[in-house]
């Protein structure tokens, strides 16, 4: 709680507000069609579609986005031919 808010009064947002959201979805669609795109390239993107914020808010929208997309899981599997190149089995 901050000194204003115990005084009764409650603290206004400082600063405008983000234009990040109205770019989420877009930005979603980019990561599911190539996961490995860059933050640069979203902002590219974004920006190419009239995004006028920052890129600190852009990156820190692309980080959370990314978070919430399962984890890639890779596991060696031994053969059962013996010794040789083990192959990899990737699972999403």
């Amino acid at each position: 709680m901050t000194q204003e808010e115990g005084r009764g009064r409650i603290s206004q947002p400082r600063g405008r507000p983000s234009t990040v959201p109205l770019y989420a979805s877009q930005v979603t669609q980019w990561l599911r069609e190539n996961p490995n795109v860059s933050g640069a390239e979203i902002l590219r993107r974004v920006r190419l579609a009239g995004y006028r914020g920052g890129k600190s808010a852009l990156y820190e929208l692309v980080r959370r986005l990314r978070v919430e997309r399962p984890a890639e899981v890779t596991m060696a599997v031994e053969s059962p031919h013996g010794l040789g190149p083990i192959p990899r089995v990737t699972h999403r």
